[in-house]
């Protein structure tokens, strides 16, 4: 198959700065395309549309897998019949309600994309050519009406010794001892926060890569990683600008290296506690024959 070229014809400004802002099939936030000037001519007429077809490119995607899970249930459907990002052409699309147009600018609703993504395409939505009330639903038909997205908690409690010094605990587990790292006023023996927080993202992007290798049905040799998680002063507070991940995974085949680097990047964008965080999550796998 030969390859295509695609330029995109503007770019969106939007409130979410990361993944992890971007509330799923977007909400009520007003976002931007702006299309550039160039192309503003294609913009005629446009305005007597209530809704739009928006096609974007995930740019910040990484790496995509075939099969893939969903927040709707547990099984395991092909990345075509989702609305994963993690795509083999990483293509985004919404249906948007244009809510006015200004020169070559469209603000709009409902669309989830980042800041600073591309637009490729705009095309009119058409309720007579575009609905189908007669559309079966799929694999979502096998769902229970009253199915609602899982929700789990989790509890702890800290309880103050002295000077900085604490002590972190939660049923049937054992007590951590916890206070400020030595930047702060604290001891370097104590787990901080800022430890804590980091291995949070650590811990999890290998439980998420253990999970999707019983998925897929792979193995590996063994597993490590390494975490640096950078703060700075911003705005005169500090805050988490990064956390660096540099797993190295052990394989017995050459031939399953493709296939692992991109459960790891799937693990980095699946991983509960790295896709909630508005911080920069890199991940630097090494791969190596056991």
């Amino acid at each position: 198959m030969s390859k295509c070229r695609i330029e995109p014809i503007g770019i969106i400004r939007s409130p979410y700065k990361t993944r992890a802002d971007a509330p799923h099939q977007g909400k009520d936030e007003i976002v931007e395309i702006v299309v550039e000037s160039r192309y503003s001519e294609g913009l005629k007429d446009i305005e007597q549309f209530s809704h739009l077809h928006i096609f974007y490119y995930l740019h910040r995607s990484e790496g995509y897998t075939l099969t893939t899970t969903t927040p709707w249930d547990k099984e395991l459907h092909g990345v075509f019949a989702t609305r994963s990002p993690h795509r083999p052409t990483p293509l985004g699309y919404a249906v948007v309600e244009l809510v006015r147009m200004k020169g070559n600018i469209l603000e709009v609703k409902g669309l989830d994309a980042i800041d600073g993504t591309p637009v490729i395409d705009i095309k009119p939505y058409s309720p007579q050519i575009d609905a189908k009330p007669w559309a079966n639903r799929g694999w979502f038909e096998d769902l229970k009406r009253s199915f609602t997205p899982r929700i789990y908690t989790w509890d702890t409690a800290v309880r103050w010794n002295e000077g900085k010094e604490g002590v972190l605990s939660g049923k049937d587990k054992h007590d951590i001892k916890i206070g400020c790292p030595p930047e702060f006023g604290g001891e370097p023996v104590y787990w901080s926060p800022e430890h804590l927080f980091v291995s949070s993202v650590e811990v999890c992007i290998m439980t998420t890569f253990i999970d999707l290798l019983s998925e897929e049905k792979c193995t590996i040799a063994g597993y490590e990683s390494t975490a640096q998680g950078s703060a700075q002063l911003v705005s005169g507070k500090f805050k988490f600008t990064e956390v660096t991940i540099e797993p190295v995974v052990l394989i017995e085949s050459n031939a399953a290296v493709g296939k692992i680097e991109k459960l790891l990047y799937k693990a980095k964008e699946t991983c509960l506690v790295s896709s909630s965080l508005a911080v920069r999550v890199t991940i630097k796998p090494e791969i190596r024959r056991g």
